[in-house]
Order: C-alpha cells, then sequence, then structure tokens
C-alpha cells in the first residue's frame, strides 16, 4: 500500500513538472549570438514551451503563410519505428479533432488552396515541417487554420481504418522515389559515415514497419516529440501583430505535453575516417559517372556567431574561385567532364563536408578524376590569384546589394521559408540590410592569403574519400582502381594556375545613323503597357509595375522557335538551345563574359520555345543600358562555338541514357512520339541523331532569324520611362531593317493522334514502378475560353483520381491530370491522365481510369466539385496578375503576332469566374470519350527486388 501510494506521488509530482516546464528543447533564436535579429521579427514563447515567429510582410497583400516546426524527424525514431515520423505526417491530413477523415482537404480547397502547393507537408532526418499558404488574412481565416496548426499538434485521431488505408499510398510513395541517385546516396551514406545512425533512418522508413504500423506505435512517437516545447510556429504575412498573438495564445498557450519526455539520446558520430579510401558503385542505369573527392567530419550542432558567419562566407568566395576554374575547362573543352561542383560546408546539423566532383562519361572517370584532384592540389599547394579573387568578391558583394535593393519586395512565402531554414540550421535571422553592412566591408576586406588558407582549412582532414558512382563499368577490383588511379595523380607534379587573357564589353561599335521611332501607342487595351514601334521594325513593350522594387525583367522575342525546325532534323532545337545558352557572344565565351560582367547585376538566357526564340532575364534599373547592349550583342554577334557544341552533345547523351530507364523520361523519348502519330518533331531522337548534327546546320537555320526577322523586347518592372525610351532609341535603333510584324505562319501540318491504340513501353531498370497513362484528344491552345475550361475539367479529373485511386483503393501516391494545348500544330492538343502503379496493377488502374471518365460523361459534375477546382485558380489569379513575370511571358511577350494576348489579359478573371458546371460538362462529352483514347502502359522490362 505504501509503495502504490509513493509510486503515485512520483507520477503526480512528474505530471507537475511536465506542466511547469516553460524552456523550449530548441531554442530558435539566441540573444545571445553576439548580432541583432532582424528587426522586422517578433519572436516569443509561451508559457508552455511553445516558440513562434512573427513577420509582418504585405507582398503579396492580403495573404498569409504558416509553418509549424516539429523538432523530432526519422533520427528520433526508435529501431521500431522507422518510417514513422513519415508515417506520421501522413496521418495528420486523415482525421484529427476538428476535422473527419476526408474534411480537411475538402476544406482547404473550398477556401482556394491547391493541396500540395498550399497545404503540404515534410519529413526529414531531424525535423517534421506542416506548410499552409492562406489566401486570406481576414481573422475568421487565420483563427481556422491556427485550428488545423493546433490539430497537427494535438489532435490527431489516428483511427485504424485509415492507418491501414494510408499504408498503400506510402508503400507508392517510396515506389515512386526509388531511383538511381536515391539508391546511389543511401550506398555513399552508409560508406560515408560507417556505423553511424544516418544510414538506418532515412525518412521513408523500412517496408517491415511501415506493413505493420498500428495506432499504438505512430501515437507512442506523436506523444513523445509533438509537445509544445519541441515545436515552434512561423508565420509571415499581411497581418496585424498584436491580432495574431492573441490568436496564438488563444490556440496553442493550453497544449501539454502528452507524456514524460524521455531524453532521446542521439547517435550522430561515426567512425573517423583515415587516409584515403576508395567508394565505387555501379548503376548501369545510370546516364553518367559521378566522381568525387570529399573530406567529411563530425561536428557539434551550434548557434551560427557572427565569426561563423564570415568564415562561412570567406569559405564559399574560396569554393567559387575554384568552381570558375572548373567552369572554364568546361566551357572550354579542356576536360574530360561534362559538370563540375565545388562545395563545403555542414549538412546535417554535424556532417562537416569539403567536397569537388565532375560528372563524366563511363570510359572517361580515369581523366576526370585526375582532373579534379589536379584542380584541387593546385588551389590548396598554390592558392589563387588576385583577378580570380577580385572576380569572386564582386559577384558576392553583387548577390548581397541585389538582396538588400529587392528587401521591400520579398514574397511571405519566401521570407518564411528563409526563416524555417534558419532556425532549423540555427542561422542568424539577418535582414538583407543587417547581413549587406555586416558582410560587406568584411568580403572587401578579404586577401588573397585570406581565401588561400579557408581553402587549405576546409581541406586539412587527414583523410580523402575518393568516390565513383554510376555507368562506369569496372569489372576487376574497382577499388583498388580507383586507388591507383588518385594516387598517380597525387604523385604527378602541378604548376601554379594562370589567368586567361582578360576581355572587355561591349566591345561592337554602333553605326552612326539610327533608325527613328515610327509610332506610339500609350495604356493599350488599358493595361498600362506602352507599345513603340521603331522604324527598323523592332518593337518595343513598356509596363511600368511597383510589384517589385529595384528590379526589371526583359525578354526579346523573334522568329519562330521549335515549330520552324526544319522536319528532316529533329531535335535540332534541343541542341540547339544547349548551344546557344553555353556559347557566350561571338568574340567573348561565357567565361569570358562573366568575367567582363563581374558584379553586375544583370542575367541573360537564351530559350526556344514554341513558337519563338527569346534571349530573357532581369536586371537592376541601374543596369538597364548593360540589358541593351547586350541584347545588341546577341542579336548582332551570337556565340556558335564548336566546344558548345561537343559539351551539349554529350549531356543530351548522359540525359538520354538515363532518361530511357525511367517512366517520366521514357514518356519523352518515345510516348509523346506515339501520342503525335510518330511525328518526329514529337519525342526525344536517339543520341545518334543528335550527333550527326554540325554548327553548320545550326547556324543555318538560326542565323537568318538573327538577322531579318523582327524583334520584339518587352520590359517591365520598376524603371525610369525616359531613361528606357532614350536606351532603347541609342540602341535598338542602331540594329539594321528587319521584316515587318506579323510573321508569316509556317504551315506545320496536321498532327494524327492515336485514337483507340495501347502502346506497351518496357524500361530496363531495378525499379518496381510503373505508369498508367491514358490520352484523350482535345484542341489547340488559341480558343482560349474552351482552354480555360479544360484546364479547369482537368483539375476535377485530378482531384477524382486522387480521391478514387489514392484515397480509396491506396494504389498511387501522386496521380495527376493535365491539359497540352499546342501553339503551333491546328487543332492539336491533349488532355493527359497519369497514374504511378506498382508493376501488376496496370489493368486494374486502367478500368478505375475508364470508370471515372465513364461516370464524369455520364453522370456529369457536381457544383461543389467545379467549385472546390475553380477557388484555388481563382485565388492564384489575384497575386499571379501582380507579378511582372506573368505579365512579360503571358502577356507582353510575343504579343506583335499574338496581339489576342492583351484582350485575353484583359477578361481573364472574369472568364474564369464566368465557368459553370455545364461548361465543364458539355467539354467532358465532347473530348472525354474511352474509344478515341490512347493508352500507354510503362513497365519495367524485368521486375528486380
Amino acid at each position: 500500500m505504501i509503495r502504490r501510494n509513493s509510486t503515485l506521488k512520483i507520477i503526480v509530482l512528474g505530471f507537475l513538472f511536465l506542466a511547469s516546464c516553460v524552456t523550449p528543447r530548441h531554442v530558435v533564436i539566441d540573444p545571445d549570438n553576439g548580432m541583432q535579429t532582424d528587426p522586422a521579427i517578433v519572436y516569443g514563447v509561451l508559457s508552455n514551451g511553445f516558440q513562434y515567429i512573427l513577420m509582418e510582410n504585405s507582398k503579396p497583400e492580403d495573404r498569409v503563410n504558416v509553418h509549424l516546426n516539429v523538432f523530432a524527424g526519422s533520427m528520433h525514431e526508435t529501431n521500431e519505428q522507422q518510417g514513422v515520423a513519415h508515417y506520421l505526417e501522413h496521418m495528420l491530413f486523415n482525421g484529427s479533432e476538428h476535422y473527419k477523415p476526408g474534411e480537411l482537404i475538402e476544406y482547404f480547397q473550398s477556401i482556394g488552396m491547391d493541396f500540395g502547393s498550399d497545404a503540404n507537408a515534410h519529413t526529414s532526418f531531424f525535423n517534421t515541417v506542416y506548410d499552409l499558404s492562406l489566401p486570406s488574412a481576414d481573422y475568421q481565416q487565420m483563427d481556422d487554420a491556427f485550428v488545423v496548426i493546433q490539430d497537427y499538434a494535438k489532435g490527431a485521431l489516428l483511427l485504424d481504418a485509415e492507418i491501414d488505408r494510408e499504408r498503400g499510398i506510402i508503400m507508392a510513395e517510396k515506389r515512386e522515389r526509388d531511383s538511381v541517385s536515391y539508391r546511389t546516396f543511401k550506398k555513399k551514406l552508409a560508406f560515408e559515415l560507417p556505423g553511424s545512425l544516418f544510414s538506418e533512418r532515412l525518412p521513408i522508413g523500412i517496408d517491415s514497419v511501415i506493413k505493420k504500423a498500428d495506432r499504438k506505435l505512430l501515437n507512442a512517437y506523436y506523444d513523445q516529440w509533438y509537445r509544445p516545447d519541441n515545436m515552434a510556429l512561423i508565420v509571415v504575412g499581411d497581418f496585424d501583430r498584436q491580432t495574431v498573438l492573441s490568436m496564438i495564445t488563444k490556440r496553442f498557450s493550453k497544449l501539454k505535453p502528452r507524456t514524460f519526455f524521455l531524453k532521446h539520446s542521439l547517435s550522430t558520430k561515426w567512425e573517423e575516417h583515415k587516409g584515403v579510401k576508395p567508394f565505387y558503385h555501379y548503376e548501369p542505369e545510370a546516364g553518367s559517372t559521378d566522381i568525387t573527392i570529399e573530406t567529411i567530419s563530425w561536428e557539434p550542432f551550434e548557434t551560427q556567431t557572427p565569426d561563423l558567419l564570415k568564415k562561412r562566407t570567406l569559405n564559399h568566395i574560396a569554393d567559387s574561385i575554384l568552381q570558375n576554374r572548373l567552369s572554364r575547362m568546361v566551357s572550354k573543352q579542356t576536360a574530360d567532364f561534362s559538370e563540375a561542383s565545388v562545395f563545403s560546408g555542414k549538412y546535417l546539423r554535424h556532417l562537416s563536408i569539403s567536397a569537388i566532383s565532375a560528372v563524366c562519361q563511363p570510359d572517361r572517370w580515369k581523366q576526370g578524376l585526375e582532373q579534379i584532384e589536379k584542380t584541387l592540389r593546385q588551389g590548396l599547394l598554390f592558392g589563387f590569384t588576385q583577378t580570380e579573387l577580385d572576380r569572386v568578391k564582386a559577384d558576392f558583394i553583387s548577390s548581397l546589394e541585389k538582396q538588400q535593393n529587392l528587401a521591400e519586395s520579398q514574397k511571405s512565402s519566401d521570407l518564411s521559408r528563409k526563416i524555417l531554414t534558419a532556425i532549423n540550421q540555427k542561422r542568424l535571422l539577418l535582414s538583407p540590410k543587417q547581413r549587406m553592412d555586416f558582410l560587406k566591408p568584411y568580403i572587401e576586406s578579404i586577401s588573397l592569403q585570406d581565401a588561400h588558407n579557408a581553402l587549405k582549412e576546409t581541406w586539412a582532414k587527414d583523410h580523402r574519400l575518393v568516390l565513383v558512382s554510376g555507368n562506369a563499368h569496372i569489372a576487376q577490383a574497382p577499388e583498388a582502381n580507383i586507388l591507383d588511379v588518385y594516387k598517380n595523380s597525387y604523385n604527378d607534379k602541378i604548376t601554379r594556375y594562370e589567368d586567361p587573357e582578360s576581355k572587355k564589353f561591349p566591345y561592337l561599335e554602333l553605326p552612326f545613323s539610327k533608325h527613328g521611332i515610327k509610332s506610339r501607342q500609350d495604356n493599350v487595351k488599358d493595361l498600362g503597357i506602352t507599345v513603340i514601334d521603331f522604324k527598323n521594325n523592332i518593337r518595343l513593350n513598356l509596363k511600368k509595375t511597383d510589384f517589385k522594387k529595384n528590379e526589371i525583367l526583359f525578354k526579346v522575342c523573334f522568329g519562330q522557335g521549335k515549330k520552324s525546325v526544319p522536319v528532316s532534323k529533329p531535335g535540332l532545337s534541343l541542341l540547339t538551345e544547349r548551344v546557344l545558352q553555353s556559347g557566350g557572344l561571338g568574340k567573348l565565351d561565357t567565361d569570358e563574359l562573366y568575367q567582363s560582367l563581374a558584379g553586375k547585376e544583370v542575367t541573360m538566357g537564351f530559350k526556344i520555345n514554341e513558337n519563338y526564340f527569346s534571349l530573357s532575364g532581369s536586371a537592376n534599373p541601374e543596369e538597364a543600358e548593360l540589358v541593351f547592349q547586350l541584347i545588341y550583342h546577341y542579336l548582332n554577334d551570337p556565340g556558335f562555338r564548336v566546344e558548345a557544341l561537343d559539351i551539349a552533345k554529350t549531356r543530351y547523351q548522359q540525359q538520354y541514357d538515363s532518361r530511357i530507364r525511367t517512366p517520366e523520361g521514357i514518356m519523352r523519348t518515345t510516348g509523346d512520339l506515339f501520342l503525335a502519330g510518330n511525328d518526329t518533331r514529337f519525342g526525344l531522337p536517339r543520341p545518334v541523331t543528335i550527333n550527326q548534327y554540325t554548327l553548320n546546320d545550326i547556324k543555318d537555320w538560326l542565323i537568318p532569324y538573327f538577322k531579318s526577322s523582327p524583334v520584339e523586347i518587352s520590359i517591365i518592372g520598376d524603371f525610369d520611362f525616359e531613361n528606357i525610351i532614350n536606351l532603347a532609341s541609342t540602341y535598338i535603333g542602331a540594329i539594321q531593317k528587319r521584316q515587318s510584324f506579323p510573321i508569316k505562319s509556317i504551315n506545320t501540318g496536321k498532327i494524327y493522334f492515336p485514337e483507340g491504340e495501347h502502346l506497351e513501353l518496357k524500361m530496363d531498370t531495378k525499379m518496381n514502378t510503373g505508369v498508367v497513362h491514358v490520352a484523350f484528344p482535345t484542341d489547340d491552345f488559341w480558343n482560349i475560353r474552351q482552354t480555360r475550361r479544360l484546364s479547369v475539367l482537368s483539375r476535377v479529373l485530378s482531384e477524382r483520381l486522387r480521391i478514387v485511386i489514392r484515397e480509396e483503393l491506396g494504389e498511387t501516391y501522386s496521380p495527376y491530370v493535365y491539359n497540352d494545348p499546342s501553339m503551333s500544330f491546328n487543332g492539336y492538343g491533349i488532355l493527359h491522365m497519369v497514374v504511378s502503379v506498382k508493376n501488376d496493377s496496370h489493368q486494374f488502374v486502367f478500368n478505375k481510369i475508364k470508370d471515372i471518365i465513364n461516370a464524369v460523361t455520364e453522370n456529369g459534375i457536381s457544383k461543389k466539385e467545379m467549385d472546390l477546382a475553380l477557388k484555388p485558380v481563382i485565388n492564384h489569379l489575384k497575386v499571379l496578375r501582380k507579378t511582372n513575370s506573368y505579365w512579360l511571358n503571358s502577356v507582353m511577350a510575343n504579343a506583335s503576332n499574338y496581339p489576342q494576348k492583351f484582350d485575353w489579359s484583359g477578361n481573364m478573371t472574369d472568364d474564369y469566374k464566368s465557368i459553370t458546371r455545364d461548361d465543364l460538362i458539355l467539354l467532358a462529352k465532347k473530348y472525354l470519350n474511352n474509344n478515341r483514347s490512347a493508352i500507354i502502359y510503362i513497365k519495367p522490362e524485368t521486375h528486380k527486388q
């Protein structure tokens, strides 16, 4: 009896202790870190240890982003719980105190949120995060959001029936995650961290636990880790701080621990490495071979201080110099690898890593390994040059200045993600101005010796891990072979790095005579757009906005894009785009151009769109003249380089070899070709076809468009109107006269859809996964009213797939539907229904898709279904129309050839709001005929475990 009373007293005292605990287990803001936190941030702790971070931000207005961060992930699981953290994350959407199973997602949709993009969650090694992006900041919607978060924190029902149903979905997600990169990651992790818990705690979990998980197992983890003193709430958006503080206090101050806290001893260490250790992992499904030299060591998980921030910055500067050397080797084709990267820093809290990596063809791994070894050793022995350091410092300072200039326009979603990352990595929470004021003078003070010492320090560990993975088949003693190559390279002598010759930009002289302005229209269609035509048939579209301070976006459109590719040269556009992207200018290769533009806030890239070519980018308004100089040079002296062609072919080969072993890739290579009646302008041609093209093939196709095609230049953002027009007159007016708008359309002919046909595609893969892809012929893009309604119909069908095939049957993880109307081929469009399946479920899932189509065409669509599909679209339109990228790309770009785009913008919102269920039902009856569909089954060639 006495013993019972003693036990009871201990239990009571224990719960009293739990109730009085106020100290968070992971303090997210340390007031003693040596630097003030961003003054816009409000941080607090409730009496139960629940932490919150608030930040008011009005971009976009009336929107709020919310994250619940639980400081527990897969590393906090026991051996018997492997996968439970992730399983539990799923279950919190499947029934809680305030939402019965199936109600939560419907609630999100009813207020205009998309499940996936606006409401989601993820589980990692050390934390689990729940995300909400609210379409309104009104009191009721925010309070409802906090009810949802409160349910995540304490209200999970964990019903047996829901646990059993979710099991299939998680197994489907596990199948979808299986890939060459994921398998290689697991093997590398086990090698890098021998004996560590990391390789045994991958968040997705293990089959044996997932297949047997029950309420007791899930609830034990839930009660242990989902406790108020182990959570932090991040709220960023357009709200009143005091109102939100009262709401947080109301909803979260009463949270209590549901069990004793048993201190979890995390085994994050591993056996330390000594000497040189080789690693080899053969993946025949990989499209290339990866080579890495690295060091890795354990470090305590510490709060970032100002000194640590300086150290991190200095290390990044040293890494960037090495990165530039490698990139130059690639662009000059003096390397046997097609890509390379350098990294040093923290990973998974405790892993301090320094790595230099390259991607190459399988027969070039030895040469690639030697080259990255020598590049690294060259830097370690001799350091860097002043020219290299100056370039990188200028770019770093330019980046800081850009962040400060754009600070007023930061979106709440971006800010909240930055805060989330910072608290989970214990980084300083600084405003762009604080970061600029602190780091700029430090960066300016960095010397060559500082950068050299930083590189030596990050590589000071007394070991080297040498990793070769991918499709290089090293038949005999692979580890010994790798070790020999590394040691032989290490014994070779090396010399100092020599700077390449510096070149100037701009280098072209402007002609004396100019083509003046022919006409000007202001406020076209009441859209605030000014259209100026020059006498040389170049058009300038301008729209001044305050959406984003201190930034302009620009886009140059000319020619006819992919639709103009010679029919006899399939895939030429894919190769050409890569060649122009990495070709630089005629007199400056890419590296030389970057060197000459160091410290400038301007980006520019070439792209081949479906029906036009484009040069596009962004800039600080103060760099407006540089933008026009770049446009002038690209149009008059584009860079066609053999080196760029060679590297483009190599990368195409690597990506093609990888794609044919994945469902998405084989759909691109072969499935798209099938759905276009085997028209060779679709799909991805084999590398043997790509390899036959020469630089002359590219020039013969493109140069006429560069020389004579009418050009349209669109600029939007925060700029001085008259300054832009004056600069345009100087540079645009100097371009030779072009053909007039509109461009005469090319007759692309008819594309024949394979109605009623069935194709089975096989992948040579270890993956136990496949795809059922059902396609229905629709129409081209240009009946915009119909196109908009088909997009909403696709959303309705996507939701039906989710409810039936994912939620009810547990057969898949992320089914989706989309309509893809062509902008080039008259009458051609396809509505795609895509479901990932396990290897023996293709016919079963296809029959369910047929049933869904029959139900829609025979029984129609409910108003509720349509509203749930349409509300998120209208919600997103409000934000979309206040972005520069929307106006540039969807309205202004190529409007010279398609002036109806101006009208579309004016009626877009009203048109979407006018959509009725009858509209969708009519389209369903018109286009969704199972007998007209084309069916593709994608399956593994051989099923291997």
